[in-house]
């Protein structure tokens, strides 16, 4: 899925989307032949996790440090 199905999906603006990707929450996808990032359940079950965890108060350092003890 491209980046504006994945923010449709999760509820998350692609702004915020972009903003993770550049901070490194989230990884940069792969990109399709024609240049695309396509994003796969996985980065939309991560986006979902941050989303989460900022929904309950947690930082983004926080957030990056509970995604690394996975």
């Amino acid at each position: 899925m491209k980046r504006g199905e994945l923010a449709k999906r999760t509820g998350c603006n692609i702004e915020t989307v972009r903003f993770y990707e550049k901070i490194g929450l989230l990884p940069n996808p792969p990109r399709a032949a024609n240049g695309h990032r396509v994003y796969d359940d996985q980065l939309e079950r991560r986006l979902i996790f941050i989303m989460r965890g900022r929904g309950l108060g947690f930082s983004v350092e926080e957030v990056r440090g509970l995604l690394n003890l996975v």
